[in-house]
C-alpha cells in the first residue's frame, strides 16, 4: 500500500535546488552557533484512525531508505501488532507492510534495525503467563519465520536490537536471577532462529535500566544504560564481536560528576569510532523539568569522559508523553549531531519535540527549535526517533490526540531556511 505525505514531486525537485544552492551559501558562511532551518507539517504515518498507536522507532538504510516500525491493534481489536512503513522517495511517499499477524496476547516495546540490504530486523514483547522477546526479519511485504530469543517469569523491557559481524544482537532489561534488581541481557543470532542463552552483560549492585545498543564500523558494539544508583547515572560499555561470543568490557560512568538523576540515554558512533551520547537530567528542586546533556569520546579511549549540557534544552515534561525528555541522537557524517527531545518550553500547550544541532561535534549548539507544531488543543509529543543523512534530518514520534487516539507523526527538516517560490504552498 503506498501512501503520500503533502510533499509533491514537483515541490520535492523545486525544493531540491533550492535547497542546494543555499547549503552552498550556508557552508561559506558557516558558523558554529543557531543554524536556521525548516519544518514542514508533520505527516499522519500511522493513519490508524482513533486507534492508539504507540512506540515508533526509526532506521535509515545505507541506500537513503526510511523504515519505521510501532505498534498498534487490528482495528476493533484490543491487542497490539506490528507495523512497517518504509519509504524510497526520503519520506514522500510510504509503503505499507502487512502488519504480522494478530497475537494471542499483548505486543509492546518494538524495536528494530535495518541490514546493508534492506532488511528490518523486528524485536517485540509479547505478554503471556509470562514474558517473551521475539524477532523477525521484515522487507516489503515478505515477513521471516518468527522466532523467541528469550522468555521469563518476569517483565521484559525495553528491547534494542542491531546487526554487525553477521549477528543480530538484543539487549533488554528484566529482573536478574534474584528478583530483587534489574538487569540487561543480551543474547545473540547468526541466523534468526538460534540465539544464545540470555546473560547479563555486566554485574551491578543496582538495577539497570533502558539500554541502548549501536554497532561501530567494524562490526564492535557499544551499549548505554541507566543505572539506578544515588543519584542515578548513565553508564557505558562495548562489546568485542567474536565467532564464538561478545566480550564486554568493565563499565565507565558517562555522567561522572552530575548530581542530579540521569535518565534515558541514546547512543550512536561514527565512522571515526567516536562514541555519541545523550541523555536527560533532572533539574535540582524542580519537579518535571529536565535538561539534555551530551557526551563525546573515542571508543578506544574510554578514560575522561565529560558530559556536557545543551544550551538551552531545558523543558517541563507532563508525564503524559512521556515522563522524561527521551533524547534521541543522529549523525550525518561524524562532525553534525542531530539531537532531538520532548518537554515543553516557554508559553508551549502541551509537550513538543524539539531539536538541536551541532556542527563541531558537540563544542556548540545551535539554539533549539522545535520540530512538531504548537498545539492548542495540548495534544503532547513525545519519544522522538531520529535519522540524517547529506540532505534532511528525519523524526518521528508519538501524538497523544487522546487517551484511546494516539498516532505516529513523521516529518524532516531542511539544513537551511527555505524561502518557498509562488505555487508551492502545500509543503
Amino acid at each position: 500500500m503506498l501512501r503520500g505525505n503533502p510533499l509533491n514531486p514537483l515541490a520535492a525537485a523545486v525544493i531540491g535546488i533550492c535547497v542546494t544552492l543555499l547549503a552552498a551559501t550556508y557552508a561559506a558562511h558557516a558558523s558554529p552557533v543557531a543554524v536556521e532551518g525548516g519544518w514542514p507539517p508533520p505527516f499522519d504515518l500511522s493513519q490508524s484512525g482513533d486507534e492508539i498507536s504507540r512506540g515508533p522507532q526509526l532506521a535509515l538504510s545505507q541506500n537513503g531508505d526510511l523504515h519505521v516500525i510501532w505498534l498498534e491493534p487490528e482495528p476493533g481489536g484490543v491487542t497490539f501488532t506490528v507495523h512497517l512503513a518504509s519509504s524510497d522517495s526520503q519520506g514522500s511517499n510510504w509503503t505499507y507492510s502487512a502488519p504480522l499477524a494478530p497475537p494471542e496476547s499483548d505486543r509492546y516495546n518494538a524495536a528494530m534495525d535495518v541490514d546493508q540490504s534492506g532488511t528490518a530486523h523486528a524485536v517485540w514483547v509479547e505478554g503471556m503467563s509470562h514474558d517473551q522477546l521475539w524477532y523477525a526479519q521484515l522487507s516489503g511485504d515478505s515477513q521471516g519465520e518468527r522466532h523467541v530469543i528469550t522468555e521469563t517469569n518476569y517483565a521484559i523491557w525495553a528491547p534494542d536490537v542491531v546487526v554487525a559481524s553477521g549477528f543480530a544482537h538484543a539487549v533488554w532489561y528484566a529482573y536478574g536471577p534474584t528478583g530483587l534488581y534489574f538487569d540487561v541481557f543480551y543474547s545473540r543470532s547468526g541466523s534468526g532462529e538460534y540465539w544464545s542463552p540470555a546473560t547479563t552483560t555486566v554485574e551491578t549492585v543496582c538495577s539497570s535500566r533502558n539500554p541502548r545498543l549501536a554497532a561501530d564500523g567494524a562490526g564492535d558494539l557499544h551499549l548505554v544504560w541507566e543505572e539506578n544508583t544515588s543519584p542515578p547515572q548513565i553508564y557505558y560499555i562495548s562489546g568485542t564481536v567474536g565467532t564464538e561470543e561478545t566480550v564486554w568490557s568493565m563499565p565507565i560512568t558517562v555522567s561522572e560528576g552530575l548530581t542530579q538523576t540521569a535518565t534515558n540515554p541514546d547512543i550512536v558512533v561514527g565512522s571515526d569510532n567516536m562514541v555519541h551520547i545523550v541523555f536527560g537530567v533532572n533539574v535540582e528542586n524542580e519537579p518535571d523539568v529536565q535538561d539534555v546533556y551530551y557526551a563525546r569520546f573515542s571508543a578506544t579511549d574510554t578514560g575522561v569522559v565529560s558530559a556536557t549540557l545543551i544550551p538551552g534544552s531545558r523543558v517541563n515534561v507532563t508525564g503524559l508523553r512521556p515522563g522524561y525528555a527521551s533524547p534521541a541522537i543522529a549523525l550525518s557524517g561524524d562532525d553534525q549531531v542531530h539531537v532531538a527531545w520532548n518537554g515543553m518550553m516557554g508559553d508551549d500547550y502541551a509537550d513538543r519535540i524539539y531539536y538541536a544541532v551541532s556542527e563541531d561535534r558537540g563544542v556548540n549548539w545551535s539554539d533549539p527549535e522545535p520540530a512538531s507544531p504548537r498545539d492548542i488543543y495540548s495534544r503532547p509529543d513525545g519519544s522522538p526517533s531520529l535519522a540524517a543523512d547529506d540532505r534532511f534530518v528525519y523524526v518521528v514520534w508519538q501524538e497523544m490526540v487522546s487517551a484511546t487516539d494516539q498516532d505516529i507523526l513523521y516529518t524532516r527538516r531542511f539544513p537551511v531556511r527555505i524561502t518557498f517560490p509562488l505555487g508551492l504552498k502545500e509543503f
